[in-house]
This record gives C-alpha cells, structure tokens and sequence, in this order.
C-alpha cells in the first residue's frame, strides 16, 4: 500500500502487501517495496470532519480498497508523522489541491502538477477539500530497465528522453544516492491537453491493473512511458529541479518564471493567480524578492527577448513583431525595446551580423 494512510501493522506483518513498513526512532515511516512498480489512487470526498480519503491500492501482487478518516489523516500531518521511500515516488494530482510537507516545508499542489520524490526526501501529504490524487511508486530495477530499452528501440527518437531532467533525476539518485532532491512539474499554460492526458494515464493503469489480460505488463510499461515523455515534454509540461536547501518560495519563483517564459511575457497578474492558486499580490512579491523587479517589469525582460529573437531570426517586420506580442501602441513597444537593449528594434536587427541572422 503506497500511502502513509495505511495500517502500519498490518502492513508490516504480512508478506502478502507490496510495501513493506517500518518505524524509525524519530516515529516517521521507511516504506520498502516488494514489487517493481506499485499505484495508490486517492479520492478526497471533501474538507468537513465527517469526509474521508477513499483509497485504492494496485499492484501485480495485491489490490485493496479502504478508507480512512480525514480528521485522522489530519492529525497525522499536523504531527509531521513523515516517511521515506527506498523507490521513486511520483505525484500526480489529477484534480483539487494537495498540500505537502517535504522535511520541514510546505508546498501547494494543484491540479495538473506532478512531483517526483526520490529516496532521501522524508515528505508526507494532506488534502484541503474535495482532490483526486494518483501515487504511482517505481522500484530501482523497474525504473532503470525502463529506461534500458531504449538502448535497443527501433525509434531513434525513443533515445531522446536521455537527454530528459526526468532520466538524468533518476539516474542521479541511482549512481549517487542521498541528495535530497525532487523534480516540480507544472502544467504548460498553452497545452491543456497534459491535464486530459493525466486523468487518461489514471484511467487506463486502473483498468489494467484491475483486470490483467495477457500483455498487461507491456501496456502498463508503455503507459509509464508516455507519461514520462509527455512529462519530459517543455510543450506540455514545465520542470523545475528543486534541492532541499531551496526555500518554497523559490519553487514558487520558478514556476512564475516559466510561466511568464512559455507567454513570452505578456501573461497578467490574475491569469498567474488563477493558475498558481496564489494572490495576485503574493506573486508579485515573489517576484520582487528574487529580481528586485515589479512582475510587469520582469515579464517585459522575457518579452523584448523574444522580440530580439525574432529581429534576429526572422523576417517578421518590427510591426509584425509588436502585434505577436499583444502590443498596441507601436510606440510604447519601441520605448521598452530601446530601454532593454539601448536601440530601437530597427537599429537592433540592422546591428546583426549574417551569421546570427540564420534560423536554429
């Protein structure tokens, strides 16, 4: 059973379970697994004392369903009864907001974003209202026979995911475990076909899982696959690597700052806070903290790049460029290019050299 919410007892005294429980001396948990690969699907009903967490456990030795207590599960976390992992642990919130303590800090979750923990972060989780929530565990030699296929595939571009934040995380923690690391992923703004493609993944591993047929084991690696892929992918999905030395408020950054990138800065206030779920206030305090700038003003640094990009590697004209960027007086758009780079955007591309004038 791949959550804190299970009984430890029974967990640790039955050879039948796929994870395995243990106590250290500080009262958290070390979960061992006993399969290659194991899924927990989690269903808060809601945020009253009365609700619950509807939990359903998967693997290929043993399914389960029960349930727990939300206000048990509470005092859990309010106690901080954390636990590790000697696998990889990927999160996947398919819809609400999870809440998640990673050692001694807070994290906010919302639907669509994913964390992949490894095995020295002591973290635990805790809901706020109605969620879905999707734990999928990877034992070492599952994961890394995983990624050994490629070796041999008959797609050359099957071998990309080694170039891949996801593979080199894994590999990392493989070849020099106890860094205390975990990858954030947040969903692309201009693809919401990633959030679709979650709730499939969930669906079709249930399915499968409940009601094996012969290639089950194919079909559930090559469900894993094209998560990792599509996680893997900068059009649906923005990856931040984030080390336990880092405070929350830089993962917060983070994904501001991808976001803003993937919109070539022209993104408002109120679209970062809806898809954050922070304050419109919170974020532009984030972001003067890192940059020391106001988020219009740091948002413009990502817009006049992607115009100097497209001075220098088109042929777009500077009336073109300024209409891509959502701007409407042409005038003001000059005015912040010449205070970025000095010269009007004319100036600029007649200022390139041939050489950097050609396409990537």
């Amino acid at each position: 059973m791949n959550s804190e919410y299970a009984d430890a007892f029974l967990l640790a005294n039955s050879n039948q379970n796929s994870i395995h429980i243990e106590r250290n001396e500080e009262n958290n948990s070390i979960y061992q697994i006993r399969t290659p690969f194991q899924i927990t699907f989690i269903a808060c009903s809601g945020g009253s004392e009365q609700d619950y967490l509807s939990i359903t456990t998967l693997s290929a030795n043993q399914s389960c369903h029960y349930q727990l207590a939300l206000t048990d599960h509470h005092r859990q976390y309010n106690a901080k009864n954390l636990h590790i992992h000697d696998y990889f642990e990927l999160l996947v919130v398919l819809e609400g907001t999870v809440r998640q303590i990673i050692e001694d800090k807070e994290y906010l979750y919302t639907a669509g974003s994913c964390c992949l923990i490894n095995r020295s972060l002591y973290h635990l989780e805790d809901y706020a209202g109605s969620a879905r929530i999707l734990f999928i565990g990877f034992s070492v030699d599952f994961i890394k026979n995983l990624f050994s296929t490629c070796n041999t595939a008959d797609f050359s571009q099957e071998k990309v995911i080694f170039n891949s934040d996801f593979y080199r995380f894994i590999m990392n923690d493989i070849k020099n475990p106890g860094s205390k690391a975990y990858l954030d992923f947040i969903p692309a703004m201009g693809n919401q076909t990633s959030v679709d493609m979650l709730h499939k993944v969930n669906s079709s591993l249930m399915e499968i899982m409940l009601h094996p047929t012969f290639g089950a084991t194919f079909q559930i690696k090559g469900l894993f696959s094209s998560l990792i892929a599509s996680l893997s992918n900068p059009e649906f999905f923005h990856c931040t690597e984030m080390l336990l030395e880092h405070n929350s408020d830089a993962l917060i950054f983070a994904r501001i700052s991808h976001l803003i990138e993937e919109r070539n800065g022209r993104i408002s206030r109120d679209e970062l806070a809806c898809q954050l779920n922070y304050s419109g206030d919170y974020i532009n305090r984030i972001v003067n903290k890192f940059t020391g700038l106001c988020l219009f003003d740091y948002s413009m640094n990502f817009c006049m790049k992607k115009a100097a990009y497209e001075l220098t590697h088109s042929k777009k004209s500077v009336s073109e460029i300024s209409a891509e960027l959502h701007f409407s007086n042409r005038t003001h758009f000059y005015k912040l290019f010449k205070e970025k780079y000095g010269v009007t955007p004319k100036e600029f591309r007649a200022r390139q050299t041939p050489a950097s004038r050609e396409m990537p």
